[in-house]
């Protein structure tokens, strides 16, 4: 037996299908020849009757329906389909339309054969057209389920991944039909607390509805993985169930939302990992978009983070122009390549138009503006990263960017009259401990003097802290840790910092933008600070580990390795604690101060001096005077 079924899997595409038509021409037969003719006359006879006769006295009526069944099912593609899945809903369509083709079709040809009509002949044919037509489609099944039966008889499905399907609505019973086949999964139940699904089941797979069965399955099988099957629950909704979870210690993913499926970006078999709104206790932000019709906007390091989801996020909004203002070639031609394919798929005119180019160089900047008639600017370029700007030979050059460039920026925009200019600053900037903070405060002074000089350019900065998945975020980083097996890395166990998404931030900052009445220092409320190490345990545990307490326990094990260099235990938002509300909840302003037009000038030109010849101790002397609250970690 073993023998013939390994042998019929190996046999080509055409083969199997040729055994397939041979199976249904047999079935077309012995359903023809029991609920046809010949039965009835040999009845009728009492089997006196040479059955070899009566088939050819009626084959008319057997060949010419079973030749108009092939025909259909050739065009309808049905033999296409692969036995694995004949239990489709196009399948079961194509098999009972065929059916009914047989059905039908016999009757006309045997209707025709007798010139004389009896009273109620008619509605007696028609009758067992469809009787014939039903007995065909259920032979069809049956046919296909022994098949599939047969050939998945080697299958140990106990030897797949232990997978419980939370959800017995829709989307969970969709889930099911969508991995059922696969050989590395092994659907153990549903999971769904209706009350009237309790105990019930879905194909032979039971549906759970208490706690105590999840864990009871969480210690019959030590891999289990839950797939949530609830695309249709709120953002709350969903981060309440993530939490009950995340005490079984067991590995969750997710179905994308509906809102992916439903535009299709996604299929409903496509699991992916937990989303950061699953894991953060976080108010999701509503993007609004901000109108740039007939607009020239530029975005400085437009491949960076924040840069590149601006730049998306404006194409939405419709401008005459975007110019991609860049110091990396592979991230311009990355950042460019994706826009002008979005572009292309929503057939937007917004011109593309990408640049390299320094914003410490003045002349450069200043003939891009005046080229491109730039109206709008958000300036992103900003070397971020502390532990690289905080190295000893790193910290001219983090300046010279972050502050010179920030003021080229601020210089030639006044003096080509830029409507308006939107810096990106960070919280790091509140009070520093590290050198790329003090930086950032110095860019952020220079941007409100720059106010102060101008009569028709107006400036603003967004001050805001991590966004997500950006380069050098710990998300990634400690996924990447746990699928290694740990340890995971945390610089120090009270370690909290803000969380936003790069998409939201870079929604707020555009209509930050639009609340400028110029020098403003805008704050994004990023809710609650998080611990580090927090975060850390919850993705641990929902990925199915534990955490390591021990050098002999098992698990996850979470290292400290203490605090880089100007890293801070907290991040601050606001400097003087002062703050304006604005028509956004998310978005409020702060009243900071800021030297004298004189004063900066000097501190300026003294950086200037000192950046030339390399006086690290000059410089940070500099900025421990003139920045607030800025020390040292080291100090």
């Amino acid at each position: 037996m073993d023998a013939a079924l390994s042998l019929i899997k190996n046999l080509s595409k055409s083969k199997k299908i040729l055994i397939l038509v041979f199976v249904d021409i047999i079935l077309l037969f012995i359903c023809w020849l029991i609920f046809g003719p010949p039965f009835s006359i040999l009845l009728a006879g009492g089997f006196n009757i040479d059955l070899f006769d009566v088939v050819l006295q009626n084959y008319l009526n057997y060949l010419v329906p079973c030749l108009l069944v092939f025909i259909y099912f050739h065009k309808s593609g049905f033999y296409r389909t692969s036995i694995r899945f004949s239990d489709s809903r196009d399948s079961i369509s194509r098999s009972l339309k065929g059916s009914f083709v047989f059905g039908i079709t016999w009757g006309v040809v045997y209707f025709f054969q007798y010139e004389i009509i009896r009273n109620g002949y008619i509605f007696t044919v028609f009758v067992k057209s469809i009787l014939l037509a039903f007995t065909f489609y259920g032979s069809l099944q049956i046919s296909r389920d022994l098949a599939r039966l047969l050939i998945n008889s080697d299958k140990k499905t106990s030897q797949g991944k232990p997978v419980l399907i939370y959800g017995a609505g829709s989307a969970g019973i969709e889930l099911y039909h969508s991995i059922k086949n696969n050989i590395n999964i092994n659907i153990i139940g549903f999971f769904d607390d209706s009350k009237s699904l309790n105990g019930s089941e879905i194909n032979n797979v039971t549906i759970y509805g208490k706690s105590k069965h999840i864990k009871r399955l969480s210690e019959e099988y030590k891999d289990l993985e839950i797939y949530l099957a609830i695309p249709s629950l709120s953002v709350s909704e969903r981060r309440s169930v993530i939490s009950d979870l995340e005490k079984y210690k067991i590995a969750v993913r997710s179905i994308p939302a509906l809102h992916e499926i439903v535009a299709d970006q996604k299929k409903m078999a496509e699991m992916q990992d937990l989303s950061i709104d699953d894991i953060l206790p976080r108010a999701r932000i509503k993007h609004s978009l901000v109108s740039f019709s007939g607009f020239s906007i530029m975005v400085t390091g437009a491949g960076g983070s924040i840069g590149s989801e601006v730049v998306r996020q404006i194409l939405f909004s419709n401008p005459k122009k975007i110019i991609l203002f860049e110091i990396s070639e592979i991230n311009l031609y990355l950042i460019r390549s994706e826009i002008e394919a979005i572009k292309k798929l929503h057939d937007f005119h917004t011109e593309i138009v990408g640049i390299l180019g320094d914003v410490k160089d003045y002349n450069r900047v200043k003939q891009i503006i005046l080229n491109h008639q730039v109206d709008t600017i958000y300036h992103a370029a900003a070397y971020k990263h502390v532990p690289i700007v905080e190295y000893y030979e790193n910290i001219s050059e983090g300046i010279k960017n972050n502050v010179f460039g920030t003021k080229v920026i601020c210089d030639v925009a006044r003096e080509l009259l830029v409507n308006k200019v939107v810096v990106i600053s960070t919280d790091k900037a509140v009070r520093p401990t590290n050198i790329m903070g003090a930086s950032k405060r110095i860019a952020e002074m220079i941007v409100q003097s720059a106010d102060e000089q101008s009569t028709n350019t107006k400036y603003c900065m967004v001050r805001f802290g991590n966004v997500i998945n950006s380069s050098g975020s710990v998300i990634p980083l400690f996924r990447k840790q746990i699928n290694e097996g740990g340890p995971i890395t945390i610089t120090h166990k009270e370690v909290t910092r803000y969380f936003m998404t790069i998409s939201e931030a870079s929604s707020l900052v555009i209509q930050a933008g639009e609340y400028a009445d110029g020098g403003d220092v805008f704050i994004l409320d990023m809710g609650e600070q998080v611990r580090i190490k927090d975060l850390a345990e919850k993705l641990v545990y929902l990925s199915g580990r534990n955490i390591k307490h021990s050098e002999d326990g098992e698990g996850i094990q979470i290292k400290e390795v203490g605090l880089r260099p100007g890293e801070k235990l907290y991040e601050e938002l606001l400097i003087s604690g002062a703050e304006v509300k604005t028509p956004n909840t998310k978005i409020f302003k702060s009243i900071e101060k800021h030297p004298s037009k004189d004063t900066l000038e000097t501190i300026i030109k003294n950086l200037q001096t000192f950046i030339i010849s390399n006086d690290v101790p000059k410089i940070k002397k500099i900025l421990k005077e003139h920045v607030e609250g800025f020390k040292e970690a080291t100090d």
